[in-house]
């Protein structure tokens, strides 16, 4: 007698019905990868392509799909930006978008966005937790296409918020063509993978280069460096300016009164996008160091899309 399909399988085929609220997906169930490791290619992930050919209406991109990556606006020359999104969040909304907004403002870069939704939707964060070794492991695969198709690594960048940056360190150490150039993480989550291996969660390994931003630091947010360097902006913790609970008690946006921090490492990246020079970062051994002038001496750089990587 043929085992059944396992329930997950069958979530993840009908893609289970959910809401959106605000910017957010909330499922009536999760689809839990653990149960069932087939990640499906238009089902569970779909690669969406933008560029300045295109900046606002994706192009679909497939593994092993050569037609529709060879009519699309792709641009083999031009630097290729991989974007993992967070938690609740779908591609045309939230960090997503922002960030997307930004590099279609410079015009210089392909862009494609990982529609995860389906496996990172609200309220199953555990679940979605653990569906980023499976998100991480199937846009490996597809990179790995990319580049036997003509994608240059060293022209390679992956950016991931929150869950999306432990998805991005996944896929960073599980290619098998070679590493990116650079990773960066955006106040990448820390509720259950502050115990876990390296090989499943973001790290220095799993690119030339790893940056970090933490806006969110030991709550939402890792605390510890993770990355070649790691930026702190205003001490790295809750509340950031504006976030104050003063100020959030009184928005409409409900999911901003949590996350208001969290959100700020994804706003402050996009900002860099358009203004590299921004936010000059200086090196210090703490907050309260910098706070009391004794790492005025000390090197600076630019924090965001302008980094020195030396």
């Amino acid at each position: 007698m043929q085992p059944s399909l396992p329930l997950a399988c069958f979530l993840s085929m009908i893609r289970p019905p959910g809401v959106q609220f605000e910017d957010s997906l909330l499922q009536i169930l999760p689809v839990d990868k653990t149960k069932c490791p087939f990640v499906r290619d238009n089902n569970d992930v779909e690669f969406r392509l933008f560029t300045r050919h295109n900046p606002t209406v994706y192009q679909e991109l497939r593994i092993d799909d050569d037609e529709s990556l060879f009519a699309s606006h792709f641009n083999f020359h031009d630097p290729t930006v991989v974007y993992f999104g967070a938690f609740l969040e779908q591609p045309d909304d939230g960090s997503g978008l922002l960030v997307r907004e930004s590099y279609m403002l410079r015009g210089d870069s392909n862009f494609i966005i990982l529609d995860l939704s389906r496996l990172e939707a609200g309220p199953w964060y555990f679940t979605a937790a653990e569906n980023t070794w499976y998100i991480g492991q199937f846009a490996a695969k597809f990179v790995d296409y990319m580049v036997s198709r003509g994608l240059d690594l060293n022209k390679t960048h992956f950016i991931g918020h929150s869950l999306g940056a432990q998805s991005a360190g996944v896929a960073g150490s599980a290619l098998k063509s070679g590493r990116v150039s650079r990773i960066t993480g955006l106040d990448p989550a820390l509720p259950l993978f502050d115990k876990l291996p390296l090989s499943q969660r973001l790290d220095p390994s799993d690119a030339k280069f790893v940056d970090v931003i933490h806006t969110d630091a030991g709550i939402f947010g890792f605390k510890t460096p993770i990355g070649h360097v790691d930026f702190y902006p205003n001490g790295g913790i809750s509340p950031q300016p504006g976030c104050e609970l003063e100020v959030v008690l009184h928005e409409q946006r409900f999911l901003n009164k949590f996350f208001c921090s969290h959100w700020r490492s994804y706003q402050f990246y996009s900002e860099s996008v358009i203004r590299p020079k921004a936010f000059v970062a200086t090196a210090c051994g703490s907050w309260r160091q910098y706070k009391r002038g004794l790492c005025a001496a000390q090197h600076s750089i630019h924090m965001g899309y302008g980094v020195d990587r030396t």
